[in-house]
């Protein structure tokens, strides 16, 4: 069973870095940014969004324990002021070693009871279009797709 840990200041200095070179390569991959870009945007999204750290309010990040006691993904969600009511998943992993054992439908369940616990009724995320296996977990315990933006290159 996954349990919700709040992340320590060491844990998120190592998420941090991580999470901004993968977020950079993303929006690479999706066409939104370019290579010479990228990190520095990532860099600047990031700071916006979490100034003051895990400290930062509004925003719950946590390392995703099991039942072992190891360390299988991260999730960070925050309550947006201008959507009372609306839980905003911004990150959400389980680490490849640990995948394929149902830690993240667990993970995606106890946030709900914890959003839930904070008085909130709807749970909002973005997935990028080309990550398939996170779009089928999404929707297998229950989101639904709100918007679908698609792209086509033209030669």
């Amino acid at each position: 069973m996954i349990t919700l840990t709040p992340m320590s200041a060491p844990e998120f200095r190592d998420y941090l870095a991580n999470a901004i070179r993968t977020y950079a390569q993303d929006k690479i991959q999706a066409g939104n940014w370019s290579q010479d870009e990228a990190l520095e945007r990532s860099i600047k999204e990031f700071e916006g969004y979490l100034p003051q750290g895990v400290q930062t309010p509004n925003n719950y990040l946590f390392s995703l324990m099991n039942e072992n006691g190891d360390k299988v993904g991260i999730l960070w969600y925050a309550t947006l002021p201008k959507r009372p009511g609306l839980a905003f998943i911004y990150d959400f992993e389980i680490y490849e070693l640990f995948r394929r054992r149902g830690y993240a439908s667990q993970a995606l369940s106890a946030m709900e009871k914890d959003a839930k616990a904070l008085g909130l009724q709807q749970i909002e995320l973005h997935v990028f279009g080309h990550n398939t296996a996170a779009r089928a977990l999404y929707m297998k315990v229950g989101f639904v797709e709100t918007n679908v933006m698609m792209v086509k290159t033209i030669s």
